[in-house]
């Protein structure tokens, strides 16, 4: 994770990423996440940041100004092949949302989906 001493948030309060409640739609959070916005905004890896949460499952905190609500519609949209614009800047696969490990047209289909096709 050495994309964390670059993080625009590294010197900021951690208080403020990781509120008092859960619930996402509380005041609290919303408050949280205004005050997180600006700090993610100028964030030289809030991309790698929004990578790591979702690949981790962080389910507290806000990672990127998103929050667990919002990182879990991303899984979910990646498991229905749906890429988000942020953290897969990459093409994915549409027939199982898996990250191209190299350049590759979007709706291309990776190297197994393409062999299920086939078959």
């Amino acid at each position: 994770m050495s994309w964390q001493r670059d993080a625009a948030c590294r010197d900021a309060d951690p208080e403020l990423f990781f509120p008092p409640s859960e619930d996402d739609t509380s005041t609290v959070v919303a408050r949280h996440r205004i005050a997180v916005a600006p700090i993610c905004g100028r964030c030289p890896v809030a991309t790698e940041c929004l990578r790591w949460a979702l690949d981790t499952g962080q389910d507290y905190g806000l990672w990127a100004a998103t929050t667990p609500t919002d990182r879990r519609a991303i899984r979910r949209a990646r498991l229905a092949g749906i890429p988000d614009p942020v953290a897969d800047a990459e093409p994915m696969c549409p027939g199982c949302a898996l990250l191209f490990p190299m350049p590759a047209v979007d709706g291309q289909l990776c190297a197994a989906c393409t062999e299920r096709t086939i078959r």
